[in-house]
Protein backbone atom coordinates (compact mmCIF):
# COMPACT_ATOMS: atom_id res chain seq x y z
CA UNK A 1 0.00 0.00 0.00
CA UNK A 2 3.09 2.03 -0.38
CA UNK A 3 3.33 4.82 -3.12
CA UNK A 4 5.46 4.67 -6.21
CA UNK A 5 7.05 6.65 -8.71
CA UNK A 6 5.81 6.20 -12.06
CA UNK A 7 7.07 7.33 -15.14
CA UNK A 8 5.37 9.76 -17.67
CA UNK A 9 4.34 6.71 -19.97
CA UNK A 10 3.06 4.60 -16.98
CA UNK A 11 1.11 7.42 -15.79
CA UNK A 12 -0.59 8.17 -19.01
CA UNK A 13 -1.09 4.36 -18.66
CA UNK A 14 -2.82 4.26 -15.89
CA UNK A 15 -4.87 7.27 -17.01
CA UNK A 16 -6.50 5.19 -19.63
CA UNK A 17 -7.48 2.61 -17.61
CA UNK A 18 -9.19 4.89 -14.48
CA UNK A 19 -6.77 5.63 -12.14
CA UNK A 20 -5.99 9.43 -11.77
CA UNK A 21 -4.14 11.56 -9.59
CA UNK A 22 -7.05 11.98 -7.27
CA UNK A 23 -7.74 8.21 -7.36
CA UNK A 24 -10.06 5.48 -9.15
CA UNK A 25 -11.95 7.06 -11.87
CA UNK A 26 -15.59 4.89 -12.26
CA UNK A 27 -16.69 6.33 -15.23
CA UNK A 28 -13.49 5.71 -16.98
CA UNK A 29 -13.15 2.01 -15.43
CA UNK A 30 -16.80 1.43 -16.51
CA UNK A 31 -16.02 2.62 -19.92
CA UNK A 32 -13.01 1.40 -21.06
CA UNK A 33 -13.55 -2.41 -19.29
CA UNK A 34 -10.55 -4.01 -20.75
CA UNK A 35 -8.12 -1.49 -20.69
CA UNK A 36 -6.17 0.85 -22.42
CA UNK A 37 -5.86 -1.51 -25.77
CA UNK A 38 -9.83 -1.71 -26.12
CA UNK A 39 -10.71 0.55 -28.80
CA UNK A 40 -13.84 2.95 -29.12
CA UNK A 41 -14.47 3.21 -25.31
CA UNK A 42 -10.33 4.01 -24.38
CA UNK A 43 -10.45 6.68 -26.87
CA UNK A 44 -13.59 8.50 -25.92
CA UNK A 45 -12.73 12.21 -24.54
CA UNK A 46 -15.07 13.47 -22.76
CA UNK A 47 -15.02 16.78 -20.23
CA UNK A 48 -14.24 14.59 -17.12
CA UNK A 49 -12.16 12.80 -18.87
CA UNK A 50 -9.78 15.29 -20.24
CA UNK A 51 -9.59 17.49 -16.81
CA UNK A 52 -8.24 14.10 -14.96
CA UNK A 53 -4.30 14.52 -14.31
CA UNK A 54 -2.05 11.61 -14.99
CA UNK A 55 -0.69 9.81 -11.81
CA UNK A 56 3.00 10.74 -10.96
CA UNK A 57 2.66 8.61 -7.64
CA UNK A 58 -0.01 6.51 -6.76
CA UNK A 59 0.17 3.18 -4.78
CA UNK A 60 2.54 0.42 -5.24
CA UNK A 61 -0.16 -1.86 -6.47
CA UNK A 62 -1.25 -0.35 -9.26
CA UNK A 63 2.21 -1.72 -10.99
CA UNK A 64 -0.26 -5.17 -10.92
CA UNK A 65 -2.57 -2.82 -12.47
CA UNK A 66 0.16 -1.91 -15.38
CA UNK A 67 0.72 -5.53 -15.71
CA UNK A 68 -2.40 -7.10 -15.70
CA UNK A 69 -3.44 -4.45 -18.22
CA UNK A 70 -0.60 -5.67 -20.49
CA UNK A 71 -1.98 -8.92 -20.30
CA UNK A 72 -5.40 -7.84 -21.39
CA UNK A 73 -7.18 -8.65 -18.05
CA UNK A 74 -10.08 -7.15 -18.22
CA UNK A 75 -10.46 -3.90 -15.74
CA UNK A 76 -6.94 -3.91 -14.81
CA UNK A 77 -7.41 -1.02 -11.65
CA UNK A 78 -9.92 -3.63 -10.13
CA UNK A 79 -8.16 -6.11 -10.91
CA UNK A 80 -4.88 -5.06 -8.93
CA UNK A 81 -7.11 -4.05 -5.68
CA UNK A 82 -8.51 -7.89 -5.51
CA UNK A 83 -4.76 -9.22 -5.97
CA UNK A 84 -3.67 -7.09 -3.18
CA UNK A 85 -7.06 -8.01 -1.05
CA UNK A 86 -6.39 -11.89 -1.96
CA UNK A 87 -2.42 -11.96 -0.96
CA UNK A 88 -3.15 -9.71 2.29
CA UNK A 89 -6.59 -10.90 3.33
CA UNK A 90 -5.48 -14.47 2.25
CA UNK A 91 -2.19 -15.08 3.87
CA UNK A 92 -3.87 -13.31 7.15
CA UNK A 93 -6.34 -16.06 6.68
CA UNK A 94 -4.08 -18.47 6.28
CA UNK A 95 -1.80 -18.08 9.14
CA UNK A 96 -4.31 -17.93 11.61
CA UNK A 97 -5.48 -21.32 9.98
CA UNK A 98 -9.09 -19.48 9.63
CA UNK A 99 -11.05 -20.32 6.26
CA UNK A 100 -7.89 -22.24 5.22
CA UNK A 101 -9.22 -23.69 1.81
CA UNK A 102 -10.59 -20.18 0.49
CA UNK A 103 -8.18 -18.28 1.24
CA UNK A 104 -5.42 -21.08 -0.11
CA UNK A 105 -7.40 -21.34 -3.53
CA UNK A 106 -7.35 -17.38 -3.68
CA UNK A 107 -3.95 -16.98 -3.27
CA UNK A 108 -3.29 -20.36 -6.02
CA UNK A 109 -5.33 -18.01 -8.31
CA UNK A 110 -3.54 -15.18 -7.61
CA UNK A 111 0.36 -17.27 -8.32
CA UNK A 112 -1.16 -18.85 -11.39
CA UNK A 113 -2.26 -15.43 -12.88
CA UNK A 114 1.39 -13.61 -11.50
CA UNK A 115 2.94 -16.66 -13.47
CA UNK A 116 1.07 -16.58 -16.94
CA UNK A 117 1.38 -12.83 -17.06
CA UNK A 118 5.28 -12.88 -16.34
CA UNK A 119 7.20 -15.62 -16.51
CA UNK A 120 5.17 -18.05 -18.64
CA UNK A 121 6.06 -16.23 -21.94
CA UNK A 122 9.61 -16.44 -21.72
CA UNK A 123 9.41 -20.20 -20.37
CA UNK A 124 7.26 -21.24 -23.12
CA UNK A 125 9.76 -19.39 -25.35
CA UNK A 126 13.19 -20.53 -24.30
CA UNK A 127 12.38 -23.27 -21.71
CA UNK A 128 12.59 -23.47 -18.54
CA UNK A 129 17.07 -23.46 -18.39
CA UNK A 130 17.49 -21.01 -20.84
CA UNK A 131 16.25 -18.48 -19.73
CA UNK A 132 18.09 -15.36 -17.29
CA UNK A 133 18.67 -16.77 -13.85
CA UNK A 134 16.49 -13.81 -12.29
CA UNK A 135 13.46 -14.77 -14.09
CA UNK A 136 13.57 -18.60 -13.77
CA UNK A 137 13.84 -17.97 -9.94
CA UNK A 138 10.96 -15.58 -10.33
CA UNK A 139 9.18 -18.25 -12.12
CA UNK A 140 10.02 -21.29 -9.87
CA UNK A 141 8.87 -19.36 -7.01
CA UNK A 142 5.64 -18.62 -8.35
CA UNK A 143 4.83 -22.53 -9.56
CA UNK A 144 6.14 -23.15 -5.91
CA UNK A 145 3.77 -21.06 -4.11
CA UNK A 146 0.90 -22.30 -6.38
CA UNK A 147 1.51 -25.65 -5.78
CA UNK A 148 1.56 -25.20 -2.18
CA UNK A 149 -1.64 -23.54 -1.87
CA UNK A 150 -2.95 -25.83 -3.68
CA UNK A 151 -2.19 -28.26 -1.64
CA UNK A 152 -3.50 -26.39 1.40
CA UNK A 153 -6.62 -26.22 -0.99
CA UNK A 154 -6.50 -30.19 -1.61
CA UNK A 155 -5.63 -31.51 1.48
CA UNK A 156 -7.50 -29.20 3.99
CA UNK A 157 -6.34 -27.56 7.74
CA UNK A 158 -4.56 -29.32 10.32
CA UNK A 159 -5.84 -29.92 13.40
CA UNK A 160 -4.21 -26.94 15.54
CA UNK A 161 -5.89 -24.63 12.98
CA UNK A 162 -8.79 -22.77 13.90
CA UNK A 163 -10.75 -24.10 11.33
CA UNK A 164 -9.45 -27.70 12.65
CA UNK A 165 -10.73 -26.61 16.04
CA UNK A 166 -14.10 -26.10 14.81
CA UNK A 167 -14.26 -29.28 13.65
CA UNK A 168 -13.92 -28.10 9.58
CA UNK A 169 -10.54 -30.40 9.57
CA UNK A 170 -10.45 -33.40 8.17
CA UNK A 171 -10.86 -36.02 10.44
CA UNK A 172 -8.24 -39.60 10.64
CA UNK A 173 -10.37 -42.56 10.12
CA UNK A 174 -9.94 -45.77 13.10
CA UNK A 175 -9.47 -48.49 11.12
CA UNK A 176 -13.27 -48.74 9.13
CA UNK A 177 -13.50 -50.69 5.99
CA UNK A 178 -10.13 -49.85 3.99
CA UNK A 179 -7.59 -50.43 7.68
CA UNK A 180 -9.69 -53.05 9.06
CA UNK A 181 -11.85 -53.33 12.31
CA UNK A 182 -9.63 -54.42 15.00
CA UNK A 183 -12.08 -56.25 16.95
CA UNK A 184 -14.44 -57.16 14.64
CA UNK A 185 -17.83 -58.46 15.63
CA UNK A 186 -18.85 -62.14 15.46
CA UNK A 187 -21.99 -62.79 13.82
CA UNK A 188 -24.30 -65.70 15.58
CA UNK A 189 -24.26 -69.12 13.51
Amino acid sequence: MNTTEFSVVEANQLLSIGVSAEGLDWQRIQSTGFGSKSSGAAQSTDSQTTAKTPPRSARSLYKVALTADHAGFPYPAIASWLVGLAELGGSILLLTGAFTRISAFGIATVMAGAFWMTSWGAVAESGWWTIPETSRLQAIAQVSLFLLALNIVLVGPGFFSVDGMMGAAPKKSKGGAAGGDKNPRKEPN
